[in-house]
């Protein structure tokens, strides 16, 4: 009944008559989407399935063109911040993280299909086909594994993951993935190689056909046509779990990979897993000290230029893109923004 009610109240209280009447109320609010893998219809041993489809993007992008949004750039967004200039009525703003080969073959052709500015964060070691991250080696082996429970021991407790259905599949990608959050960095390799022992696997040495990066010259086709790229770290590994030497490194290493392989990179951040506990003081002095404008989080939440937004330009929020329609209609929208109106 919930459900069926917000499916009926959300699409009209989201309508630019009443948008423009609760704007005065609580002010613009600019939601930042972030989209992940994409899925695919090819076979799931052949390509990423767990992702957002082509068709939900396409409905997605097409709901803010008849409703009369307008598509901004992250760089337009930061340098409005910055400089205390006005933004477009019901703008919204788009990126993608990592950099793997259905992002850049399914979600990017469909960004300039609709025109749609996109900001492309990608993780500078899958690009120099040098690695594939922890996290999608962690998916790989639940996805793959024939076992219907596993365990993986830490070095205070054991966790037991139950992977019977693929209900429970899902469940258990995100939480092997929550707990390998909160290790040190230096230890997911050795714990990764025994969850995949555990799993009856073998990890590749390259990645699999599921984890395959798109490559620099894929990045510059890319770029010529209009899609931006920033760097989104070396490896992927989670800035504050690493001393200050090697969060440097991560943030310094993967931005001049980009100036050297790209014509005109732009110098914002994305922290890896992009949590409230993922970086700090440390990594914002870093990328203040080295020019950066500015860093996006994953932190759910509006962006609301000239009120708050100057001091949170080194952790931008951004909304996952929901699976479900109503929760992106509403996210688009004034109402999302009024529940959070007083934290922006």
């Amino acid at each position: 009944m919930k459900v069926l009610l917000k499916e009926l109240l959300i699409p009209p209280f989201a309508s630019r008559f009443v948008s423009s009447l609760a704007t005065g109320i609580f002010g613009q609010g600019v939601p930042v989407f972030l989209l992940h893998r994409m899925s695919s219809a090819q076979p799931s041993g052949q390509a990423y399935s767990h992702g957002t489809s082509a068709t939900h993007l396409r409905r997605c992008l097409q709901y803010l063109v008849d409703s009369d949004y307008t598509f901004i750039s992250l760089e337009q967004l930061v340098t409005a911040i910055k400089e205390g200039t006005p933004l477009p009525e019901r703008a919204v703003a788009f990126t993608m993280d990592d950099g793997f080969i259905d992002q850049a073959e399914i979600a990017a052709p469909i960004f300039l299909e609709y025109d749609c500015p996109l900001t492309f964060f990608v993780i500078s070691g899958l690009l120099d086909q040098q690695l594939w991250p922890w996290d999608s080696k962690s998916s790989w082996i639940i996805n793959n594994t024939k076992k219907s429970r596993l365990t993986l021991d830490f070095p205070d407790e054991r966790l037991h993951i139950e992977i019977d259905d693929s209900n429970y599949r899902h469940n258990a990608r995100e939480l092997t993935r929550n707990y390998l959050k909160e290790v040190d960095a230096t230890l997911i390799p050795a714990l990764l190689e025994q969850l995949a022992d555990d799993a009856g696997l073998v990890l590749p040495e390259t990645p699999p056909d599921q984890c395959i990066a798109m490559d620099w010259n894929k990045a510059r086709e890319l770029e010529h046509k209009g899609i931006q790229f920033a760097p989104h770290s070396v490896t992927h590994r989670i800035l504050s779990k690493l001393d200050r030497e090697n969060a440097e490194k991560e943030i310094l290493d993967s931005w001049h990979t980009l100036q050297r392989e790209l014509e005109n990179p732009l110098n914002l951040f994305c922290y890896p897993t992009g949590r409230i506990l993922d970086f700090g003081p440390r990594e914002v002095e870093i990328l203040k000290n080295n020019g950066f404008i500015g860093a996006v989080s994953t932190i759910p939440g509006h962006i609301e230029p000239g009120k708050n937004a100057l001091k949170r330009l080194y952790h931008l929020p951004r909304f996952e893109l929901p699976s479900a329609m109503t929760d992106f209609i509403q996210y688009c929208s004034w109402i999302e923004h009024a529940k959070h109106a007083d934290k922006n």
